[in-house]
């Protein structure tokens, strides 16, 4: 059973921002996949005094939120001048060359539609990525051109916090215990906390890291059906995540034909899911870049220079024996040619961590929250705007000290970083004993595994890690 203190205290210091997450599960499940973040804010909108209205949230869905399957009804529609009301991600991006915005409307396969310009200058936050929102769109002459027409969006609505007061959300930490803490985490993760041991809380946590603390590099190994990318594609606006298909430098990076830097400037976190269904377009090239960027935080393309603190997270499937343990030690055998062999050690010397997702439970009805949690767009923001605070490293860094290879030691900081952010917003509430229980201890054993994983694969590197210590 869920504990009802937890439930009490996040109604009374978080009330604006939590939700019942039973209700939000029902909005978010059925043909129309939407965000957490996006089913969360809607409880919001079409509640009162604790009620739900379910049949208008039901209703604003069936009308505003398409089936791919009505593109060519939608866009008959508009050519006959009728005005639409979309739910959608939308993006917007500037064309310096036309001096003009061109807008997203992925629903629509449109990529070239434009917008007011009064709309980006209320919400910024399209220029930085995706965002959930009903736009108003309507078809119009193009300007200076009699026989051309556009789509333009003419008026947004955004369905998800875009400003939180982190302060108030750094003083409220007081008021709840360490265990309690976790467990709002972890509901606001959309999981039970009763359902997973504490161990697997905080494998759970770590999925987050690479959200709040920037240049986080994490492999994540499990089965199918264990959560891996429910958090990076349902939690939060600032992760993207790429499923399959073919990679190119020019997507991920820069695109010399349109002059655009590529996803890794535009996000937090970008994330590979199932990368043995990914291919890169020119596996040299990329792994080339991708190795540079993961020790710099820069990369070059022909004669562009870019920079990111993008973190980058790998998810894969890898078999288990009935005892649920990896069915081989080389844990990089099945993945592919550019993750394992001699050759593709000095790639795997630049992520942080291995996450053990083989450790985890398969996710089930148990496993998933049905009590009160923070809505999933306010915790977003919140993990971006902890991850724009320098003070939480300076403190680990204040706090340690370290010798040995230099990558470790910068692996192991910026992880304990992640988890002091995550467990102690509040650092003059922390004890030396929980920063070295909970943050820095965790964030050892995740960069070992990485240090075990080179050893096993080439003979020049060794399981030994650098040492990292708090001072006490």
């Amino acid at each position: 059973m869920p504990d009802p203190e937890v439930d009490r205290l996040i109604t009374e210091y978080f009330g604006d921002v939590s939700v019942d997450k039973s209700i939000s599960r029902r909005i978010g499940s059925g043909d129309r996949v939407i965000p957490d973040y996006v089913s969360d804010w809607l409880i919001s909108r079409y509640s009162d005094q604790g009620r739900v209205d379910h049949q208008r949230i039901a209703a604003f869905l069936a009308r505003h939120l398409p089936d791919r399957k009505q593109k060519q009804t939608l866009l008959y529609e508009l050519r006959n001048g009728g005005t639409l009301k979309i739910l959608d991600s939308y993006a917007v991006r500037v064309n310096l060359e036309q001096d003009c915005l061109l807008l997203e409307i992925p629903s629509l396969d449109v990529s070239n539609a434009a917008v007011v310009d009064g709309i980006v200058d209320q919400n910024p936050m399209l220029l930085v990525g995706n965002v959930w929102g009903s736009g108003t769109l309507q078809r119009r002459q193009h300007q200076g051109e009699t026989d051309r027409y556009e789509i333009c969006m003419t008026e947004f609505r955004p369905m998800q916090t875009s400003i939180v007061d982190l302060d108030y959300y750094v003083r409220v930490r007081k008021e709840f215990s360490l265990r309690q803490w976790r467990e709002l985490l972890i509901r606001s993760m959309g999981y039970n906390p009763e359902a997973y041991s504490p161990r697997e809380q905080l494998h759970l946590l770590t999925r987050l890291c690479p959200l709040v603390q920037p240049r986080i590099n994490l492999i994540e190994l499990a089965p199918k059906g264990t959560g891996k990318s429910h958090v990076f594609s349902r939690l939060s606006r600032h992760a993207w995540l790429i499923s399959g298909g073919v990679v190119s430098r020019a997507q991920l990076f820069y695109n010399m034909a349109t002059k655009t830097a590529g996803l890794i400037t535009r996000y937090d976190t970008i994330v590979f899911d199932e990368i043995q269904t990914i291919r890169f377009s020119d596996e040299g090239e990329l792994v080339g870049a991708l190795k540079g960027y993961l020790e710099q935080g820069e990369f070059r393309v022909m004669q562009y220079k870019g920079s990111s603190d993008a973190s980058l997270v790998l998810l894969a499937n890898i078999p288990l024996t009935r005892e649920s343990t990896p069915k081989q030690r080389d844990l990089f055998r099945r993945l592919p040619s550019w993750i394992q062999g001699p050759g593709a050690s000095a790639l795997l010397d630049r992520f942080s961590g291995l996450l053990p997702g083989w450790e985890l439970s398969k996710v089930s009805k148990e496993s998933l929250c049905s009590s009160m949690a923070l809505r999933a767009d306010y915790l977003g923001e919140v993990l971006h705007a902890l991850r724009l605070r320098p003070e939480y490293l300076d403190w680990v860094k204040e706090h340690t000290r370290s010798a040995g290879n230099i990558r470790d030691i910068t692996s192991v900081e910026r992880l304990a970083s992640a988890f002091l952010r995550l467990l102690f917003p509040d650092l003059a509430q922390v004890t030396m004993e929980q920063f070295h229980d909970h943050c820095l201890q965790p964030a050892i054993e995740l960069r070992s595994r990485i240090r075990e994983q080179l050893a096993l694969i080439d003979d020049e590197y060794s399981p030994q890690m650098a040492e990292v210590a708090v001072h006490f």
